[in-house]
């Protein structure tokens, strides 16, 4: 499907579920995210090391599985078992510059996954409330994004090695600790 006709959607662990929940986003998309996620930051979320309130920010270029734009946040399922919770869309472009540009978006689609990740809604409600937030039309700004971004929103955006994020996941938490 071309990616103009996907809206906000989502794929992880919420309270009001027994197990991993998704709505609108590709599977392919959420086949590879779900391997990248489990090896790279559910180890993070499960050692303590992820800041509960800190969402994670991405942009994924050609390279790294998008164009996707979103955020991860640590969530878990009804039974206390933990794995974080992704919200996607699908830009028209991956440009450095969405991070500003679409900060309003990013903003408001950790409001609402927080209070998925909390059990203030269930899974049909959470997907409702992401359907009213489509991801805004890229403004022509900044580089093309090929491989990975990730940044929070106290820090700069960083260019990542989906192979091996570890160093940058470890610079972005790290600040979130020293602002909390």
């Amino acid at each position: 499907m071309p990616v103009e006709h996907l809206g906000t959607g989502f794929y992880g662990k919420i309270p009001a579920t027994g197990d991993f929940v998704g709505r609108g986003l590709p599977v392919d998309f959420v086949r590879a995210w779900d391997r990248w996620v489990a090896s790279h930051l559910a180890p993070l979320q499960s050692s303590g090391l992820w800041p509960d309130e800190v969402a994670l920010r991405f942009l994924l270029g050609s390279n790294a599985n998008g164009p996707m734009a979103g955020i991860v946040v640590p969530s878990g399922d009804r039974a206390g078992r933990s794995f974080p919770l992704t919200v996607a869309a699908p830009p028209s472009a991956t440009l450095t510059g969405l991070a500003i540009s679409a900060s309003d978006w990013f903003d408001d689609v950790e409001a609402v996954a927080e209070a998925a990740r909390h059990g203030a809604v269930g899974a049909d409600e959470f997907a409702r409330e992401l359907a009213g937030l489509p991801f805004p039309p890229a403004e022509p700004d900044g580089e093309v994004v090929l491989g990975m971004l990730l940044w929070t929103r106290i820090c700069v955006p960083m260019e990542v090695d989906p192979a091996e994020p570890r160093a940058v996941l470890d610079r972005l938490l790290a600040a979130s600790w020293e602002t909390n």
